[in-house]
């Protein structure tokens, strides 16, 4: 990829955003480091990786609970033999260990084959993080090792005999006055007292220090050098013991030396596509669809404009090389052209480009641009000059699979010299074979547009109302310039503006009346294919319905057939063994008024299962050709269509059982509930109106709670909101800065942490991270 274009386009800045979305340093420098592709294949399976893993947030899996810490002091400790890590550098690998894991698992869940057999061959830091948290907590604190136990109780013990004595000199009521404070101090690491100077000599002991001012003297009473001496022993014998602690610890974790290069170099290319996912969910883009050849962005805005980018729509078919845009000053044509540079190699670099469905592009093998003013005072190039060395540049580098956007071609010099130079260079980029898009005012290279094959006219509109700029792009039709509206707007007087007019009424009336037709038939050629294209959605999403219905109905009516089917041959099986048990009692014995009754009961209960089975089966029937809607309940008054005659009626009452007397016009009927639809009067009814309630996005769960230099109440406020937004979001954890000050921020916090149910824990975050002033939560 060509550097200059890069920069032209503002891809690097687009790249800084990437990378600020990764998790790990190694994630934040691969992304710095990586540069669009141009290999289809690989643009593809980039994109697939990405669009799976974007797929996990949409899910709401929330973000990996991970916290990477810098390793590389680390990594080159345990890299050699015999060396030893200090405390914070043995936290830091643990650190990474847990989140390289964290994250590994959770990438783990997007379903992409090659993906996840890529993340499961990746090196396992388990044993790694098990060697570290043996030793250190993970808020970096020595753990209450065995080894250490003893020593720290005889550490402890000698602290408090040293505050015992101490407590003594300043209980007495002799050495008050010559104390110049009521606490003990350190100097060397040794426990002394601060003594006014006048009274030193009621004071025996060691002088350690004498203050500036000469006013105080420190002094190691001799009660407290023993004391001292034993409490510097046995630190330093903790230190000892804690040191071969490391050593080992760091021998042990040598053997992992090569795994951890592993995984630092597996970790940047999965981080680095954990940001590429992340950074497409955030700006809610769409992955564009691959074409052969051509372009086409639908509603695309440009990244680096945020909010204030108005959607365009672009569309190059895959027979058209060039597009030429023209229209007024401010009118859009060169963010346009920025667009879709940048597009080209956003897709390239694995994101979802800020657009919507529909939108395609191909893979360029290079994107080449000159955009802007090429002046250089220090080359002592003119801006013609700077435009014409980017040109040729381009066309020595420029192929068949190159993207050129070419801004203002043909200015900066003599207008007729300036298009004869602006049409050679697009007969030779249309024979070259490259796609380019270029922005002019020459009206000449309206008509060339015209006249060549592969080449198309587009315009920016522009309205005459307010004369001003809409930034939509008309495709097929060239645009005027504009300047004489322009001028006049932004305060050239009218009778200059008049002047000009006149100047180019006889020359350019015809030629103007003509593309202003051209547009106007150009919008209403537009506004027919929206309709068209409208009805035809509604169209296909009826259809879409309509079949989905009848395959729906067809697989009810063949259930419904099969049970229908099944139960018809149950009844049969029954009332056949009922059948000729009462035949078989009539052969064998005489014939009696019970056995004739109960041959007549026989027959009357089988009428009754024949006559349910038979309603059921048109309420089954019933129930398919109305779209399987519930069943409503039939009463008295209820307003009903009498099938299959569909006739509208009223209940009067109930019937026997299963029907009802039902009222049609001047004729009452005995109607089977079967045979009943339940309808609505035909009075109208009152709209009924539903409103939702939307979420502000002011509400919003955050990485990063900053309430410093709010009042107490304020930031306890903000952190409930904070936590509340985090647990429905799925949040696994966010930071809180609250900085140290007088500490009332910081308890307050800690206080509303610990009686929050969702919360799992939390800790001050690591030293170079902000210490105290900073408290990392881990969510539930």
């Amino acid at each position: 990829m060509n550097d200059h274009a890069l920069n032209l386009l503002d891809f690097p800045r687009i790249r800084d955003s990437v990378a600020e979305y990764a998790l790990s340093p190694e994630g934040a420098a691969s992304i710095q480091a990586a540069l669009p592709l141009t290999d289809t294949d690989a643009v593809a399976e980039l994109k697939a990786r990405a669009e799976s893993v974007r797929y996990l947030f949409r899910e709401g899996k929330g973000v990996p609970a991970c916290s990477y810490a810098p390793i590389e002091d680390s990594v080159r400790v345990i890299a050699k033999e015999g060396t030893c890590l200090a405390i914070e550098e043995l936290w830091a690998l643990g650190m990474w260990a847990d989140a390289y894991e964290a994250e590994r698992r959770w990438l783990g869940q997007a379903r992409h084959p090659a993906l996840a057999s890529e993340l499961s061959a990746c090196p396992d830091l388990g044993a790694v993080s098990q060697a570290v948290f043996r030793i250190v907590g993970r808020d970096c604190v020595i753990r209450d090792l065995p080894e250490l136990r003893e020593i720290s109780s005889r550490i402890q013990r000698i602290n408090a005999d040293i505050q015992k004595t101490t407590a003594a000199y300043f209980q007495d009521e002799s050495l008050r006055a010559a104390l110049q404070s009521d606490v003990p101090t350190q100097r060397d690491g040794r426990t002394v007292l601060a003594v006014r100077s006048g009274s030193k000599t009621k004071v025996k002991g060691i002088v350690h220090e004498v203050s500036s001012t000469g006013q105080t003297v420190f002094i190691e009473p001799e009660l407290l050098v023993q004391k001292n001496n034993e409490l510097v022993e046995e630190e330093a014998r903790y230190q000892r013991e804690l040191a071969r602690i490391l050593r080992d610890a760091t021998a042990a974790l040598h053997v992992h030396h090569d795994a951890v290069l592993a995984a630092r170099a597996a970790c940047a290319s999965f981080d680095a596509l954990y940001a590429r996912a992340r950074y497409s969910h955030m700006n809610d883009g769409t992955f564009a669809e691959p074409r052969a050849a051509g372009m086409e962005l639908i509603r695309a805005r440009h990244p680096v404009l945020g909010s204030k980018a108005v959607p365009i729509d672009l569309r190059l078919p895959e027979d058209a090389r060039v597009l030429i845009i023209t229209g007024p000053n401010t009118g859009g044509k060169t963010v346009s052209l920025k667009t879709a540079g940048l597009f080209a190699l956003m897709n390239q670099f694995g994101l979802a480009v800020p657009a919507a469905l529909g939108t395609a592009m191909q893979v360029f093998d290079g994107v080449w641009a000159d955009i802007g003013d090429e002046q250089s005072m220090d080359q002592s190039l003119s801006t013609f000059s700077g435009h014409m060395r980017t040109i040729a540049d381009i066309v020595s580098g420029a192929g068949p699979s190159s993207l050129v956007l070419l801004d203002e071609l043909g200015s900066g010099t003599d207008p007729e010299e300036g298009c004869a130079i602006a049409m050679a260079l697009l007969d030779h980029f249309i024979a070259a074979g490259a796609l380019t898009l270029v922005t002019t005012h020459h009206g000449i290279l309206k008509n060339y547009g015209y006249t060549k094959e592969a080449v198309l006219n587009a315009s920016v509109d522009f309205d005459k109302t307010t004369l001003s700029p809409t930034y939509r792009i008309l495709m097929g039709v060239p645009g005027e310039s504009r300047a004489l509206e322009i001028a006049g707007r932004n305060g050239l007087p009218d009778t200059l503006v008049e002047g000009a007019r006149a100047y180019l009424k006889d020359e350019r009336t015809d030629i103007s009346a003509m593309i202003r037709g051209l547009s106007a038939k150009h919008r209403e050629l537009e506004q027919m294919k929206d309709e068209e294209r409208r009805r035809l959605r509604d169209a296909m999403e009826e259809q879409r319905k309509a079949d989905l219905k009848e395959l729906k109905l067809r697989q009810k009516e063949t259930e419904l057939r099969a049970q229908g089917v099944a139960e018809l041959k149950n009844l049969l099986a029954e009332s056949r063994k009922t059948l000729e048990n009462l035949v078989r009692a009539v052969r064998e014995g005489e014939l009696t008024r019970e056995k004739t009754q109960e041959v007549k009961d026989f027959l009357a209960d089988l009428d009754v299962k024949v006559a349910d089975a038979d309603r059921q089966l048109r309420a089954d029937e019933r129930k398919l050709k109305t779209g399987a809607r519930p069943p409503e309940e039939i009463k008295a008054g209820t307003s009903v269509l009498v099938l299959p005659a569909r006739r509208r009626g009223r209940v009067l009452r109930a019937a026997k059982k299963g029907s009802w007397v039902v009222e049609t016009d001047a004729l009452r009927l005995t109607v089977d509930e079967a045979d009943l639809e339940v309808t609505q009067d035909l009075a109208m009814r009152a709209p009924s109106i539903s409103v939702e309630a939307a979420s502000s996005r002011s509400n919003r769960a955050v990485i990063e709670l900053d309430v410093r230099g709010f009042r107490l109440g304020e930031a306890i406020q903000a952190l409930e909101r904070q936590l509340d937004a985090a647990v429905l979001e799925g949040l696994h954890g966010f930071s809180v800065i609250h900085g140290t000050g007088e500490g009332v921020l910081q308890q307050g916090v800690r206080e509303t942490l610990s009686r929050y149910p969702g919360v799992a824990d939390f800790h001050y975050a690591r030293p170079e991270e902000g210490g105290h002033g900073k408290t990392v939560v881990s969510l539930g």
